[in-house]
């Protein structure tokens, strides 16, 4: 008899089946966390990427708000926090140093550097809420990202209204020496300063066009010392167009004006009128004696400057300058090195710094390079120039012997290797600094730069100089070759009229931008009103006029010791597709062009411009 099968019940199956079930479970959470930090990740790295390029554009927004002002990172902050909140970004911009306001932005300027750009750099945080990863007890994480942003702002200024032929006539460059006041009218240079303390350079930048036929290009300094010879009676020579339309003799006897400023004595510059003003750039309005101030130095920070005891010329107070000649090279990674040329300190011929053998007094000279038809003397650049024509036998034995090319007469072939070129124009740029570093009186100068073929012709002296141009004896041209001031330019007005002075040029790239232009201790007859016009626009047609104390400024004439503040505004016309036409002004067509300035300086005040113009902010990392 067949018995019934029995079925038994497998207790370890049943185990294994409850253990699968675990390890699934588990694996199903292993799994989620897998997804979950696949899908936060993802997330994360969106946000990154999302807050990177949020950085960069609020960078890029903020940067040109510094043009007005490299020094206040103030609107530039405003700018960047009004860039994120529109864009969804709940962050506020603030100063890495102000600790008094919760903030997730630092936004700051870095200021101007060498070339003449400012840089802001701006670092953002923005903490991002997790999903998944919430699981496994992580809330949320916090991103931060930098940019450094930078704008060019700073407008060439042109050197001279004469910068092509060199003419020496209505204004000169002028520092005074950082023993000095900023009250006599250079912001910059004295130690005592409030806008810039400490020791202080002005940049220039020599354009070198792609066209330009030389190879030479030579840099002429007019007196680049600071010593006034005496006298107050001196032989004049006329034009030869003062003389057949004005009836003017070949040679007459003048003095130096005298009144209450002391233009006679050897303290105080001294410019004879020659009657030539009618003949405008054709005449030779002033026989030039001397343009430099001797004053005496500080009693406090930044006060106490004026005449010498008792309006004695005392050369201890001259003021000694230092012209610093290079170039930017480009290395093979695209980074860029600074070149020394050549260096040449002005005399003082104190008996103490040094004996003023160079006799650069009232001279056009190049130090270092070949000597102009009726030079005095020699006029070595500083020992260890690297470029050369330090031969001063006392102070440089082992100096390199004069020849041309050398010091202050730069080679392109030779002495500019791997030069950095505008990839836009082609252009080339060689650069000085000018520097004051002891003393405490007004270094009147000019610069000029062009070729090396007139030395033979052209006289050094600035007089016979010229002379020589405006009598047409020599074609003396730049051919192209233009000097600039960096942004920044120190002037000394020479009349007591209205001049039209060239400022910058403008590109018609420019429409619609805003140009802003400061002026430093306008006073000592300088009179109102201030015009601007482009030298391309009719007058009639476009006019920016400032006469008064607009937006709280102040006037012309009255600006002792302070800058023009708000700086003018000038709108650069041919933003047609915003203008009013009801405004005739806001419709002018702008095809680029020189922004001129009508102004009357005073007779001998020295002043200063500062302009500035927005270009193309750009990313630098």
């Amino acid at each position: 008899m067949k018995g019934n099968p029995v079925f038994c019940k497998n207790h370890d199956h049943e185990g294994q089946t409850g253990q699968s079930i675990v390890i699934i479970a588990l694996a199903l959470v292993g799994l989620l966390a897998f997804v979950g930090i696949a899908v936060d990740v993802g997330f994360v790295f969106a946000r990154t990427t999302q807050l990177q390029s949020a950085v960069d554009s609020a960078a890029l927004a903020a940067v040109v708000e510094l043009v007005s002002d490299p020094d206040d990172s103030t609107p530039a902050n405003l700018k960047a926090t009004q860039f994120f909140n529109t864009n969804g970004f709940d962050i506020l911009v603030r100063l890495p140093s102000d600790t008094g306001v919760t903030h997730l932005g630092d936004g700051r300027s870095l200021g101007l550097n060498e070339l003449g750009e400012i840089q802001y750099e701006l670092t953002a945080t923005w903490p991002v809420d997790l999903f998944f990863l919430r699981l496994i007890g992580q809330q949320s994480i916090t991103l931060t990202r930098a940019a450094v942003a930078g704008v060019f702002p700073m407008a060439d200024i042109y050197a001279s209204r004469r910068i092509e032929d060199g003419v020496l006539s209505t204004s000169n460059q002028a520092v005074f020496g950082p023993e000095s006041c900023t009250s006599m009218g250079d912001p910059f240079s004295p130690l005592g300063s409030p806008w810039a303390p400490g020791s202080y350079t002005y940049n220039y930048r020599i354009l070198i066009p792609p066209d330009y036929p030389h190879d030479i290009v030579r840099v002429e300094l007019f007196d680049p010392d600071s010593i006034n010879q005496s006298g107050d009676t001196f032989e004049v020579q006329h034009t030869d167009l003062a003389q057949t339309d004005l009836g003017k003799p070949l040679f007459e006897t003048l003095g130096c004006i005298v009144d209450f400023h002391n233009y006679y004595m050897q303290y105080q510059p001294c410019l004879i009128p020659t009657d030539e003003q009618s003949l405008g750039d054709q005449g030779n309005p002033f026989w030039f004696i001397r343009i430099d101030e001797n004053r005496r130095p500080r009693s406090g920070t930044n006060s106490g400057c004026g005449a010498p005891p008792g309006n004695n010329y005392t050369p201890s107070y001259n003021t000694q300058t230092t012209f610093e000649l290079f170039y930017w090279a480009q290395n093979a990674d695209g980074t860029l090195s600074r070149i020394p040329l050549a260096t040449y300190t002005g005399q003082v011929d104190d008996g103490t710094r040094d004996s003023g053998d160079h006799l650069t007094d009232m001279q056009w000279v190049s130090p270092g390079g070949q000597l102009s038809v009726d030079q005095p003397a020699e006029v070595p650049a500083d020992c260890g120039s690297p470029n050369g024509g330090d031969y001063d036998a006392a102070d440089c034995s082992s100096g390199t012997p004069i020849g041309a090319g050398n010091g202050f007469e730069v080679s392109i072939s030779q002495d500019l290797g791997n030069i950095l070129t505008d990839p836009a124009t082609n252009n080339r740029f060689i650069y000085l600094d000018v520097t004051a570093i002891s003393g405490s009186s007004e270094n009147g100068y000019e610069i000029w730069a062009g070729p090396n073929a007139y030395v033979n012709d052209v006289p050094s002296d600035a007089n016979r100089r010229n002379l020589y141009i405006l009598d047409g004896q020599s074609g003396h041209r730049a051919e192209g070759v233009t000097v600039f001031g960096m942004g920044r330019l120190p002037l000394n007005s020479n009349v007591d009229f209205r001049v039209d002075i060239p400022l910058i040029y403008v590109g018609p790239e420019s429409a619609g931008q805003t140009i802003y232009i400061s002026l430093f201790d306008s006073d000592s007859g300088a009179s109102p009103p201030i015009n601007f016009y482009f030298d391309s626009i009719a007058r009639a047609d476009w006019e920016v006029t400032y006469s008064g104390t607009e937006g709280g400024r102040c006037a012309i004439g009255s600006c002792n010791n302070q800058w023009v503040d708000p700086a003018y505004e000038v709108d650069v016309p041919g933003d047609l597709e915003n203008c009013d036409y009801s405004v005739p002004g806001d419709c002018t067509p702008f095809y680029g062009g020189r922004l001129v300035a009508s102004y009357d300086g005073g007779s001998t005040d020295t002043y200063g411009w500062q302009i500035r113009l927005s270009g193309q902010p750009y990313l630098i990392r």
